[in-house]
């Protein structure tokens, strides 16, 4: 009865919705891809969502927006609450709703989280590749090319290993769009490899396939890999993704000669040559070229006005890429949210050049005062970070205390109920015995008297169920901080050729104090290990602004003890509580197999089995300022299998209060050389698993593990 009537009520809603509705959709004709194993829930919340009309939501007021959200997360958090979605499929969802309405950031926290979640059931596959492309698609577009290629890749791998639901327009688009970020972030050799892969995938696809829907798809995906030749002024890249483009079009114009998309097609295609006679030298044939592209009206679309600049600005047009810029103005909007530097570099910089270029000084001045109060915000919230997603449960430290004021109260009013019910049990006794002795006499005081025991019990009653519910809004709250820190961590390692990485981290309470994390720059890989002082809600804001550190200074390119040297300076300063983090920090050059490292007061690692003898031993982080820290080497890391983990793997207690220990530790690993990094964790949480056995775990427990093969 239950999921009858929330499915009855879930197409009510669809159909209040459908008031948004588009009255008239064009229908377009689509390849035959893999679909989806949908199921009842699954078609009813879909339906919904694409039943409203998002155009008209986005260029509506706030308060129309707002209320068509808050009705579509209230079905997706009802559906979850029932069991008739797990967290993957409400995430997703979620995510969905928060793209359609155009609010980018809040469907990237979403996305984030749903691919997170370990669950990899048949029906829920497609959750999985949905959430993960559109997420990529997401960090693209705020131009965040690291991010997309730590998402794409392990999808495009999950793809093609799995036989998961595989969307071939979803495939051509990721190994396009992995071209592009490889050629943006200057490595062309892995940029070649993914638009060769996009071409050959094509191939296959088209010589089978001859619909309108996947003909016009790698036109566009193709046009894209063109562009991103331009912008990092690869011409010859550019002539030749022109070349194919241009056999794609021409077989595509043959089989759909009356396409609506030839208009656009026919327009671009003018600006193409003029980027490529440019290129070689002829100005005025490029400048023809130009000015045939603006007859069209896709010359003044965003995308047109953007990619004219990639001519105008190469060709030194400057009045003409300053108009453009004003003209975009006119088509950009932030939505209030939070600017990226990325952001900030692939707009505002080229718009400052070309006004300044243009002679355009006062435009050239606002624009430079755009970018000075941009900047500040953008670096401070992108470089540091402000742990607004612990604040927003615990609001810091005052919300700490807080709830340790509520745990109090609740401690304190349970004690009072079960007082007030022994009391009022002793009471009715007594009334209950003088009514036997004493008969009719007393009948009527007796009675009084029992229904003032009566209401006072029922209050006391009341006063249960209000510190109940309290004891379980603490419960919910702690909850969703567990997940909010499990989201810190990385849950997807970098896919290199000779690299085997895996980390897994498993907090003794709600929360915990335990942090690992990575970042990969080119060749260069910082990877941590951390164990903050202390348990709960205290440990765990430290560990976020640990780790958030951590990210920062690995950005910059230090050495290791670098690292920790500014680390502990930041994290000193002000730490009245005195709370400290041991730290294991390495950076791993893939190329030459050298691995820099700095030991900061954590366990010693395993390397091949043996303990990690190491010559200088540091501090914890956090214990004071200017303390200098000592960084070593391993020469050639190659070959080598490094495990590093903290306190609740060597320390995992037993029933008896025995420890697991270093020397049956070091037994287990002396055998785990033959293991990939994967394995050697899930071993060794099976092995803490059977030691406790059944024991409660006494401390968080953080197993990473790196091998380099040669």
């Amino acid at each position: 009865m239950r999921k009858c009537f929330i499915m009855t009520a879930f197409v009510a809603i669809g159909l209040l919705f459908s008031v948004y509705a588009c009255e008239n959709r064009e229908d377009r004709e689509r390849a035959d891809l893999s679909q989806p194993d949908y199921t009842q829930i699954d078609t009813l919340v879909l339906n919904t969502i694409f039943s409203v009309d998002w155009k008209s939501i986005y260029y509506g007021s706030n308060e129309q927006r707002e209320f068509v959200l808050a009705r579509l997360t209230q079905i997706i958090d009802s559906l979850e609450q029932a069991g008739d979605l797990d967290g993957l499929g409400a995430d997703t969802y979620r995510g969905m709703i928060y793209n359609n309405a155009d609010k980018r950031l809040e469907a990237e926290k979403w996305y984030s989280r749903a691919i997170t979640h370990n669950s990899r059931k048949d029906r829920e596959r497609w959750y999985y590749n949905d959430a993960s492309y559109e997420l990529a698609n997401l960090l693209y577009i705020r131009h965040n090319y690291e991010g997309f290629l730590r998402v794409a890749v392990p999808l495009l791998a999950s793809m093609d290993s799995l036989g998961t639901f595989l969307r071939i327009d979803h495939k051509i688009d990721l190994y396009s769009l992995m071209g592009c970020c490889y050629l943006k972030l200057e490595q062309p050799d892995k940029a070649k490899k993914a638009v060769l892969k996009a071409r050959d995938f094509g191939r296959q696809v088209l010589a089978v396939d001859t619909s309108h829907y996947i003909h016009q798809s790698f036109i566009n995906y193709y046009a894209r890999i063109k562009d991103a030749y331009v912008r990092v002024k690869d011409f010859e890249g550019a002539r030749n993704w022109m070349a194919f483009t241009d056999s794609i079009g021409n077989l595509f114009a043959r089989r759909y000669p009356n396409a609506d998309v030839w208009p656009i097609y026919n327009g671009y295609t003018h600006l193409d040559r003029a980027i490529k006679v440019w290129s070689l030298g002829m100005k005025d044939s490029a400048a023809a070229e130009y000015a045939e592209f603006r007859k069209y009206q896709c010359a003044y679309d965003v995308n047109g006005l953007i990619q004219s600049n990639d001519y105008l600005m190469n060709a030194e047009r400057w009045e003409d890429a300053a108009d453009n810029y004003r003209a975009l103005d006119n088509f950009i909007k932030w939505n209030n949210e939070k600017l990226y530097l990325e952001e900030l570099y692939a707009y505002y910089f080229p718009k400052f050049r070309a006004n300044y270029n243009a002679g355009r000084k006062d435009s050239a001045l606002f624009v430079a005062n755009q970018i000075a109060e941009a900047f500040d915000s953008a670096y401070i919230w992108q470089k540091k970070g402000s742990m607004a997603e612990m604040a927003t449960i615990y609001d810091t430290q005052g919300k700490e205390m807080q709830i340790a004021r509520q745990q109090a109260e609740l401690s304190q009013q349970r004690l009072w109920g079960t007082a007030a019910a022994l009391v009022l049990l002793t009471t009715f006794f007594i009334i209950y015995s003088l009514h036997r002795r004493k008969a009719q006499k007393r009948l009527a005081t007796a009675h009084r008297q029992l229904e003032t025991a009566h209401t006072q019990l029922q209050t006391a009653y009341d006063q249960l169920e209000e510190t109940t519910a309290a004891k379980e809004r603490i419960e919910s709250e702690l909850r969703i901080a567990r997940d909010i820190q499990m989201s810190m961590v990385p849950g997807i390692f970098p896919e290199r050729d000779g690299l085997d990485m895996y980390a897994e981290m498993t907090p003794a309470k709600e929360v915990g104090g335990d942090l690992y994390g990575y970042i990969l720059q080119g060749d260069r890989l910082y990877f941590c290990v951390g164990d903050v002082s202390g348990k709960g809600v205290p440990a765990s804001l430290f560990m976020a602004q640990s780790a958030r550190l951590f990210r920062t200074l690995a950005t910059e390119g230090m050495m290791p003890a670098d690292i920790a040297f500014r680390m502990n300076n930041e994290l000193s300063d002000g730490n009245d509580s005195s709370m400290f983090v041991t730290m294991f920090i390495g950076l791993l050059h893939l190329d030459t197999g050298r691995l820099d490292y700095c030991n900061c007061g954590h366990n010693a690692p395993f390397i091949n089995g043996q303990f990690l003898e190491m010559q200088h031993v540091n501090q914890m982080i956090g214990f004071g300022e200017g303390t200098p820290f000592l960084g070593e080497t391993i020469d050639d890391f190659r070959g080598k299998q490094l495990l590093i983990y903290t306190d609740g793997l060597n320390e995992a207690e037993n029933p008896q209060h025995e420890l697991l220990g270093d020397e049956r530790l070091l037994h287990i690993m002396s055998t785990a050389g033959s293991l990939d990094s994967h394995q050697v964790i899930a071993m060794l949480k099976k092995v803490v698993e059977e030691h406790r056995a059944g024991a409660d775990p006494s401390d968080d427990l953080t197993l990473m593990c790196l091998k380099l093969k040669y």
